[in-house]
């Protein structure tokens, strides 16, 4: 596949975002997996140049985790009994290099604060098969996990006539173990593909 960046990215920290809702359930699961994937492939801060970060359109008083969502990490060997919740704004949209929703009302929130992140916000499903598609078309352009990120953030405009219809994924908060399983199931198996494709 040809490439669609006409720069890529050399030696660049790249940031990735998750955003959820309230920063309790979706985002830290899917923040503190990824993280622990990353270090697991020997790609981060230090060697790959990828951090990865998150937060929640709604805005009240930091909280830790959802207890079910650090339980489900744990279970995984990953610690999040530390993390406390972020509320979006536009200084952090701005900081972040790939955002990543996991509905499409938060896209629309997150696009009402800062406009011009448009062109960096995805639904996670929608990402997920971009990198999918890509992963199959052959080798993605980029000398890092980074560039090929970047390499794919700037081909969806031009992949989304082939690529289904993503979903939202579904709100644990409150909800049963089942559910948190079931999301959190879904989360894994999308950072898995998205990784797969770029490290």
């Amino acid at each position: 596949m040809r490439e669609c960046s006409q720069h890529l990215r050399r030696d660049v920290v790249m940031q990735i975002m998750y955003v959820c809702t309230g920063n309790q359930c979706r985002s830290v699961m899917a923040e503190y997996y990824t993280r622990a994937k990353l270090a697991d492939r020997g790609i981060g801060l230090q060697s790959g140049n990828i951090t990865v970060r998150s937060a929640g359109t709604l805005h009240y008083p930091p909280h830790p985790a959802d207890p079910m969502a650090i339980d489900l990490l744990k279970n995984d060997g990953i610690d999040a009994n530390s993390h406390s919740s972020t509320p979006l704004t536009t200084d952090i949209s701005r900081q972040a290099d790939l955002i990543l929703c996991f509905e499409r009302e938060q896209i629309s929130d997150l696009l009402e604060q800062n406009p011009l992140a448009i062109r960096k916000v995805f639904l996670f499903n929608d990402f997920v098969n971009a990198c999918k598609y890509m992963h199959a078309e052959g080798p993605i352009a980029g000398d890092t996990a980074a560039d090929r990120l970047i390499e794919i953030m700037d081909c969806v405009p031009m992949l989304r006539p082939f690529l289904p219809t993503a979903l939202e994924t579904e709100d644990p908060h409150r909800q049963s173990r089942e559910v948190f399983e079931r999301v959190y199931a879904e989360i894994k198996h999308g950072v898995d593909i998205m990784l797969g494709a770029v490290a």
